[in-house]
């Protein structure tokens, strides 16, 4: 089902026509959100750390105050809503691939063990952590390295790995 924008001039895609896998964020009302939890806080996808309620003032509603942590670059976010009001929380998607090569930290191949198709476009940033512990887990050479890839909001990222001996 289609809807018309108010001019009239070209449809827009209503939320009944379009999957929930195919979209990158769905509202959720703020008083349900919770400690651990998943949102979008200043266009950033962060999960919920903490959360607490305030009564509702004189002439005012209930108030959240929510802080988040960036899922990618871990940097903290705070924000203020009205109870009532929707927020947007992200789909992520968790995936699993094998690391085939690894040229440092530009270049890293990886396979899905699934459908054993192969993606070179991710890259290592030199400044994490998770980073040189992969590095060094792969000069070893003990096994092979499982990594565990989050995608949001259009931004995919390395986020875990084990090794599988």
């Amino acid at each position: 089902m289609t809807s018309l924008d108010f001019n009239y001039a070209e449809p827009i895609a209503s939320s009944d026509s379009a999957s929930d896998s195919d979209m990158d964020s769905t509202p959720e009302r703020v008083g349900v959100i919770h400690k651990s939890d998943y949102v979008v806080l200043n266009g950033r996808p962060v999960k919920i750390v903490e959360v607490s309620h305030s009564k509702p003032g004189k002439h005012g509603h209930a108030k959240v105050h929510l802080v988040g942590i960036d899922i990618f670059t871990s940097r903290r976010y705070e924000d203020v809503r009205p109870v009532g009001h929707m927020i947007q929380v992200p789909n992520i998607q968790k995936k699993e691939y094998t690391i085939i090569e690894l040229n440092g930290c530009d270049s890293i191949t990886l396979r899905d063990d699934i459908t054993g198709k192969t993606r070179n476009d991710l890259k290592l940033k030199e400044d994490w952590d998770i980073t040189a512990r992969i590095l060094d887990k792969y000069s070893q050479g003990k096994g092979r390295i499982k990594v565990t890839v989050f995608k949001a909001l259009g931004e995919e990222q390395i986020k875990t790995f084990k090794v599988i001996e």
